[in-house]
Order: structure tokens, then sequence, then C-alpha cells
């Protein structure tokens, strides 16, 4: 039996891109980007008080996803579905209602090489289904606080 649901969003579609010129080579960054995640993803980005690190595994089937204190805890937040080191890392995920959803997202993150020490870091993110009202300031924020605010100076940092 069909059961309503009351304050239900309507199906819609949210699109986010973002550009970032990092002073460093490409290969530093996406080392820092999928080796040294833990160091640079904000604390307060984890879903849970209990996590202990922040993972990407960069290979097909990979997750993108929070370690919990305890074995077998923990959060997937994505999936690799594409991936050519250093180049681009392809992945899909789903948001779950208390994150703005039901919903899914395909986030593409390309780097290349801008100079022979600068990378240029391209984010796009597409957003669809029962999204929230305010999902594309928070996908702005959000992203751009991750990538912008954390990686890059991260990635600068070791340059």
């Amino acid at each position: 039996m069909p059961v309503e649901i009351a304050n239900q969003q309507e199906f819609r579609a949210v699109r986010f891109e973002l550009e970032i010129t990092i002073n460093c080579p490409i290969t530093k960054v996406w080392n820092s980007l999928v080796s040294e995640t833990t160091k640079w993803w904000p604390k307060d980005f984890y879903t849970s008080p209990n996590t202990k690190a922040f993972i990407i595994e960069p290979k097909l089937g990979g997750r993108m996803y929070e370690k919990g204190s305890r074995a077998g805890a923990g959060l997937v937040w994505m999936t690799v579905y594409g991936v050519e080191p250093p180049k681009y890392l392809y992945l899909v995920g789903f948001i779950s209602p208390p994150f703005g959803g039901p919903a899914t997202s395909l986030l593409t993150i390309n780097l290349s090489e801008n100079g022979k020490n600068t990378t240029l870091l391209k984010i796009q993110d597409n957003c669809f289904g029962q999204l929230s009202g305010d999902m594309s300031k928070s996908l702005a924020d959000g992203w751009q606080l991750l990538f912008e605010g954390n990686l890059k100076p991260f990635a600068e940092k070791k340059r």
C-alpha cells in the first residue's frame, strides 16, 4: 500500500561547477586528493563523531567513505565509476533524507596541468531527486570549502 509523505520535495536537478587553480604539480594535487584526504578533510564534515578517517579509493568500484572507530562502522558517500590517475575521478553517490535527499549525485573531479607547476582542478556535481530547497547553496558552500579552502592550501604547502 502506498504511503504519502508529508512535506515531500519536488523532483528537481541542481548542477554546481567550480574551477580552482592550485600552485602545485598535478601529481602532488592528485596524491593530496586521494592519498591524504583525512589530513585536509574537515572533521565537521563527518556525519558521525565516531569517524576516524575519510578515505577515497582511486580505483574502479572504490569508495569515498568515512571510516568509523569500530570495525565495520562508517558511511559510504560515493562509489568510483571512472578513474584515470592523475587526470580524473568520477563518482556516484546517494543523498539520504537527513542530508537533503533522497537524491543521486554524480561528481566529477578533473585535474589538468596548467603550466609546469600549476594544476587546474574542475569540480562538477549534478544532483537529481527530491532535493531540499537550499541544495544549490549547500553544494556551493560545501565544495568550495572542501576544495578551495582545504585541499588547495594543503597541496600548495606540500609543493
